[in-house]
């Protein structure tokens, strides 16, 4: 393997770029021209977008430390235009009132319909119990405000702020959220629906080293991967959670005499 800078995504394979605990598998040529099709009313969250969630959650360099839920009152919108204003506006708050916290957030909906956003955080709650207690009641004064609400338990109850104990527990939340389909169906009434999740720009990715290699070499190193493909079978573009064996395997053949 050596090392290698731009490739395209058709033909066959020429190189793999290694993130934080992903391999992502680039083939060489061109995918055949089509007609960019118009973009039609959002009606489920596609399994090419919760895929990249896990990816970005599963690779991204910022550590998540606390978990912060938004629900609605009673009364709720049908317009994803008006949920992700509401958004918006209390992630402007947050990022002011914690110095610039990091942040990825995604929407799903409740049994009842209304909408919901789970953020997780890279800034950390307060130490102390009394500091823990004015921060959540910032949180759910701010959204409170946001939605105009009017509703004293929706003061109360709107919001849950809690401690992400490990550094994996986001990780593994997030994939398993992504790859769990109860509450992602959109509920018929609701319009304008736009993105289910995204992030602070920090949050995204970074390519830790790529390489160039063939299929041979890739399959050689995944050999014993439990999830590998049958030889007749077409590699996948993303071999989860196998950069740390690409990293040993070039690890090991740099100190090779």
């Amino acid at each position: 393997m050596s090392a290698k800078t731009k490739y395209t995504n058709i033909g066959p394979i020429v190189g793999i770029k290694i993130y934080k605990q992903d391999v992502v598998v680039i083939r060489d040529g061109s995918a055949p021209s089509k007609s960019t099709p118009e973009r039609g009313e959002i009606t489920h969250f596609s399994k090419k977008s919760r895929q990249r969630l896990a990816f970005v959650a599963s690779n991204t360099d910022v550590t998540f430390r606390t978990m912060i839920t938004l629900t609605y009152p009673a009364s709720y919108p049908t317009d994803g235009k008006e949920t992700k204003k509401h958004l918006n506006t209390f992630l402007t708050w947050l990022k002011r009132d914690t110095g610039g916290t990091s942040y990825l957030w995604f929407l799903e909906f409740q049994r009842r319909g209304a909408p919901h956003f789970h953020i997780l955080i890279s800034a950390a709650m307060p130490r102390t119990a009394a500091n823990k207690t004015a921060f959540r009641f910032r949180v759910s004064s701010t959204w409170y405000r946001a939605v105009n609400s009017g509703d004293a338990r929706h003061l109360a109850a709107g919001c849950r702020t809690e401690r992400i104990r490990n550094e994996d527990g986001a990780r593994n939340y997030t994939v398993k959220y992504a790859f769990k389909m109860k509450q992602k169906a959109i509920p018929p009434e609701f319009r304008n629906v736009g993105r289910l999740w995204g992030a602070s720009r920090n949050v995204m990715p970074v390519c830790k080293q790529e390489v160039e290699c063939t299929e041979d070499d890739v399959r050689g190193v995944i050999l014993n991967w439990s999830y590998a493909p049958e030889e007749d079978r077409t590699m996948y573009r993303v071999l989860y959670e196998t950069a740390s064996l690409f990293t040993e395997f070039l690890r090991q053949d740099e100190v090779k005499p």
